[in-house]
């Protein structure tokens, strides 16, 4: 059974490999082999370990545990663009879980902290173009692809993504449902 949790700082490096295994079995054809076999690892452990150690209350990360064992998380940031609201910086859930709602269920979680704290944020995420299967759950979710344009990310050189976004945090709440 998936249990949702708000993720704690000792929970930085089973997020980061849960992070780099899902950019290793999702985006080889988008970022660069060496960094996803030699860097991510510890690039994500770095950023996971920095942002979950700051005590910032627009930030929220939760975390999908099935038998204690850390199988999906997201990331949502407060207020992050003046029109398009709070961004889903991250959601990931392991490839043994793929499938079987831990991504609905932590979407509708962040959802609901987004509604907790402001009920008209619309809501955002990137997702790079090649990942068809994320566009299509987020789709399937009342997203709407809003713009199309290049990554800036440093590992990725400039492939193609989406923004995705919902006109604010009650519909994404009733769309995971």
């Amino acid at each position: 059974m998936i249990h949702l949790r708000k993720a704690q700082y000792s929970d930085a490096d089973a997020i980061a490999h849960l992070h780099a295994a899902g950019w290793r079995d999702t985006y080889g054809n988008v970022m660069s082999s060496d960094f996803l076999e030699n860097h991510a690892q510890n690039e994500r452990f770095s950023h996971w370990q920095s942002l979950l150690h700051q005590c910032n209350r627009d930030v929220a990360v939760f975390v999908a545990e099935n038998e204690e064992n850390i199988e999906g998380f997201i990331c949502v940031m407060l207020k992050k663009d003046a029109q398009w609201g709070a961004y889903i910086d991250s959601l990931h859930v392991s490839s043994a879980l793929r499938g079987q709602g831990a991504g609905k269920k932590l979407l509708h979680h962040a959802a609901e902290w987004v509604c907790s704290e402001d009920a008209k944020s619309p809501l955002y995420l990137w997702v790079f173009e090649d990942n068809v299967r994320a566009i299509n759950f987020y789709q399937r979710l009342g997203g709407v692809i809003t713009e199309h344009t290049v990554s800036d990310m440093p590992s990725s050189d400039n492939a193609p993504v989406f923004r995705i976004s919902w006109k604010n945090a009650v519909q994404l709440v009733m769309s995971t449902r």
